[in-house]
């Protein structure tokens, strides 16, 4: 049983990031035909536009989500955001092109991504506290480790998606239209993540703070309000960190000149692997040492090292193979233990929303706006100017973590505000 909850919340995270990712890669591919136009650089940015705009749905589908998984169970949250997600790739990958339908192709495909976006605006959070209440005591960051390696196995599984793709079609054949093989795959991946899903049990905690009954969200949320400003500021530096290392990092070396994004991409496996084996050591670890020191490494560690990596990168110094397998380490020493140590911030009554709403607000403003800033920057010969952004964000990620103590981590199963943990207020 153990074994198959951490393969339910894996299989979930894996199916968001695996299609979160293949649409970031596969926008330069697609946007020609999906988005009107003769501009190849404004389809490319209209394609990422509408990557941001699956954001912005983010923090009302974080509050939908949250609410639904605080209220009908976490076992309803897992497979309500799961099948959303599915759903939404397959509307993508079955999409008209512009020359077809016009403008409608692209309300269409905003359609899916806005649907997908109210779906993954709950996914970390009720998977997150789906794990911190089902996990052994003394397990608890590796498993959640294990659920959130989904994360990086997602987006290692569309790196290798587009690279089969252009290996077997070539980039025209991909721009053509083999770009919908991509979705078609994340959707199918999709509804046998909702298949394991369903056999998974209800969190008996929850179930327990149900049938004990709780004093309404609104005031117990309000009381938690600096808790939601700690759990916004960590998001935002590992929102940041991942779209730039797991995601942006081929297409911002192919700008450099000194690689061509195909060569990129087939080296950031590597990057990728790295990634997913720093996720599930620091689950280990913080079983070990505590979350904190790892969350706090991690960010520390990655704001740091970030802008001498990509200059060194840009200026031709410091190769692929050692600049991102470093950034994307840093990236995973607090990426596999941060939900985890973010959801005991809050009791079980609000655990869900009050994760969620804060982490799906600083996703929508940071992460899904990451890839479209970057681009633009670029445009405006800024290259040098994205690593310089992205370490903004994980700065303000390394201080909140240092602002989170021991003593604001909630016992498991607290059901409202206790001595156990220091009053929100005090935040």
């Amino acid at each position: 049983m153990r074994r198959r909850v951490v393969v339910a919340s894996t299989a979930g995270i894996f199916v968001e990031s695996l299609d979160w990712t293949m649409y970031g890669l596969l926008a330069p591919y697609f946007a020609g035909q999906i988005f009107p136009g003769q501009d190849p650089v404004a389809q490319v940015l209209g394609a990422y536009a509408v990557f941001a705009a699956g954001f912005v749905a983010r923090p009302v589908g974080s509050f939908v989500m949250g609410r639904i998984t605080d209220t009908r169970g976490r076992r309803t949250g897992l497979l309500v955001s799961v099948t959303l997600i599915a759903i939404g790739a397959l509307i993508i990958a079955a999409a008209p092109t512009a020359a077809v339908a016009g403008p409608w192709a692209a309300v269409i495909v905003v359609a899916a991504r806005v649907l997908q976006g109210i779906a993954m605006g709950g996914e970390v959070a009720t998977a997150a506290t789906y794990v911190v209440e089902v996990a052994p005591a003394d397990r608890r960051h590796r498993y959640g480790a294990f659920a959130y390696s989904g994360d990086a196995l997602g987006t290692l599984g569309g790196t290798i998606v587009l690279a089969v793709l252009l290996g077997v079609f070539g980039g025209d054949g991909v721009r053509d239209g083999a770009w919908r093989i991509a979705f078609l795959i994340a959707g199918l991946c999709g509804l046998l993540a909702l298949w394991i899903r369903r056999g998974v049990p209800e969190s008996e905690i929850f179930e327990q703070a149900r049938a004990a009954g709780a004093e309404p969200a609104g005031p117990l949320l309000r009381r938690h309000a600096g808790r939601m400003v700690l759990a916004f500021m960590l998001t935002i530096g590992s929102t940041m960190g991942v779209y730039f290392g797991s995601v942006y990092l081929p297409e911002f070396a192919g700008h450099t000149g000194f690689y061509t994004e195909e060569q990129a991409t087939s080296q950031h496996t590597v990057a990728l692997i790295c990634l997913l084996v720093a996720m599930i050591a620091s689950g280990f670890l913080s079983d070990r040492f505590g979350p904190l020191r790892l969350i706090r490494l991690g960010f520390t560690a990655a704001a740091v090292l970030v802008v001498p990596l990509m200059l060194g990168l840009a200026a031709g110094v410091v190769p692929y193979l050692v600049a991102a397998p470093l950034f994307t380490v840093c990236v995973g020493l607090q990426l596999g233990v941060t939900p985890v140590a973010g959801a005991r911030l809050f009791p079980v009554p609000v655990r869900a929303v009050g994760l969620g709403v804060p982490a799906g607000a600083a996703i929508a403003l940071f992460g899904g706006t990451f890839l479209f800033v970057a681009e633009w920057l670029i445009s405006q010969d800024g290259l040098r100017l994205v690593p310089v952004y992205a370490a903004l964000g994980l700065t303000v990620s390394a201080v909140g973590s240092w602002l989170v103590r021991e003593t604001l981590l909630y016992p498991v199963d607290t059901v409202a505000g206790t001595r156990a943990a220091t009053p929100a207020s005090e935040i």
